[in-house]
């Protein structure tokens, strides 16, 4: 949000002039009381109308106290658990000003090359993966999510997108209406039942065409079937992505079609903000469907009660109490104690004795930060 001479970095990659920045509704990834009022007070300071910027985050197992990864948290098959873990996780990313968060993943995998297995809390269980989104999904929002200082629910990713083929990301989705809706569909569709109140698109396709675009199952199956009245957002540059799918010629083209599915908002790419404006002056777009997608967006913003607090739950010295409190790590302790999985000790290579040698093989071998979280929350 600072104004510069020159736009550089990602801001340069997109082409967004700073005009267009105080034009945005959101902002990813940025957190820290402090940093978000300041945010916050200069966007509304230049802002036409006034309305406060949403803050969404990625918090996938733990802000600042961290817990085990999501699938280790479903080997518990525990939902108090999972209710803790996901409570404390969004009440510190609430207070450093979370308003939105990119979670629970509630893909049903069975391939173990696909990359996003250790997101997803149910694994291959659809049963699990149903539970245990209504348990995530209750912990974030509760009834009243202003009120219990939370942030909203996102859940991704729509649809299937742990069934790509050969476990290849943004690979081809194609099976039955039998399979997808006896073992991928229940996990989302308990998501909105118990209240989410935001869907992420996938990157894959679904029979043939990208989820992204799909009219099928995001018009038809999502807003008039499951009855889902939030927002839409897309995934990273997922609409730019239809592109190099091959059903978008352009990005004009990926606009047009995107926001025709009910794609309410565009995440890092400069489609929306380049043209959507243009579709909606020559005809191709109907203004109604702009004016649905804003509404749904002022709709969460009303519910997180930021007309009346703009810098929503964030406060410095509730964020100082409770990041990584006595209290916290605690849980997280026992929560790794009660996720834990346990192998025979068959070929008897534990205990590990001194002047043993241990081979860690691969391109992450030497990266520390696993061992830097561990030691952050142990």
């Amino acid at each position: 949000m600072e104004e510069v001479d020159a736009v550089t970095g990602p801001l340069k990659d997109l082409n967004l002039s700073n005009e267009m920045l105080y034009n945005v509704g959101s902002i990813l990834n940025v957190v820290g009381s402090e940093k978000i009022r300041k945010i916050q007070d200069k966007y509304l300071a230049k802002s036409r109308l006034k309305i406060p910027l949403l803050f969404m985050a990625d918090v996938i197992n733990g802000y600042r106290t961290v817990f085990p990864i999501p699938i280790a948290q479903g080997c518990s098959w525990d939902t108090k658990v999972i209710y803790d873990a996901t409570k404390i996780s969004i009440k510190e990313a609430g207070a450093a000003g979370a308003n939105v968060n990119f979670s629970p993943m509630v893909d049903l995998v069975r391939d173990s090359r696909w990359g996003r297995v250790m997101e997803s809390v149910g694994g291959e269980d659809p049963h699990l993966g149903e539970v245990f989104a209504k348990t995530m999904i209750e912990a974030y929002q509760g009834k009243n999510i202003a009120k219990l200082g939370n942030a909203a629910a996102c859940v991704k990713h729509f649809a299937a997108y742990g069934a790509v083929e050969g476990g290849r990301d943004y690979n081809t989705v194609d099976m039955s209406q039998r399979e997808f809706r006896q073992y991928y569909l229940p996990a989302y569709q308990a998501a909105i039942q118990q209240g989410a109140e935001m869907i992420m698109t996938s990157f894959n396709t679904i029979n043939g065409v990208p989820a992204t675009v799909n009219q099928w199952l995001l018009q038809d199956l999502l807003r008039k079937e499951l009855g889902f009245q939030g927002i839409v957002i897309s995934d990273y540059s997922a609409i730019e992505e239809t592109i190099y799918h091959g059903v978008a010629k352009d990005k004009k083209e990926a606009a047009y079609k995107a926001i025709m599915a009910g794609v309410d908002i565009d995440m890092m790419s400069n489609v929306y903000a380049k043209f959507l404006k243009e579709l909606v002056e020559e005809g191709s777009v109907p203004e109604e469907k702009i004016n649905q997608s804003v509404l749904r967006v002022l709709t969460l913003k009303n519910k997180l009660g930021l007309f009346e607090n703009p810098y929503g739950n964030t406060d410095k010295k509730r964020e100082e109490e409770i990041l990584k409190s006595k209290e916290n790590l605690e849980v997280a302790r026992k929560t790794a104690a009660d996720t834990f999985v346990l192998l025979k000790n068959e070929e008897q290579v534990l205990p590990i004795t001194k002047g043993s040698k241990i081979a860690l093989i691969g391109p992450y071998a030497d990266n520390i930060a696993i061992l830097r979280v561990m030691v952050d929350v142990f």
